[in-house]
């Protein structure tokens, strides 16, 4: 069993916007990791490991634009 907290932060909080963008930019990093993923499994049959897709992600916009620690956060499901 996996235990989860969910925090609610309405648009009125002072921080909404930035937590927003942010959120919004670690979905497409993680979304675009898992392309890259799939397509090279498909096409290629061989799976890309966490350093493979973290060194193919780096120069990206997405990437550069959210901080280290969050981005390494949004890696660890491929580990």
């Amino acid at each position: 069993m996996q235990l989860v907290e969910r925090t609610i932060i309405k648009k009125n909080h002072p921080n909404y916007k930035s937590l927003d963008a942010l959120a919004f930019l670690s979905k497409n990093l993680y979304n675009m990791a898992n392309y890259i993923v799939r397509q090279e499994f498909i096409n290629k049959g061989n799976y890309l490991d966490y350093k493979k897709v973290q060194k193919l992600l780096q120069s990206g916009v997405d990437y550069q634009a959210i901080p280290a620690k969050v981005t390494s956060a949004g890696f660890d499901s491929f580990r």
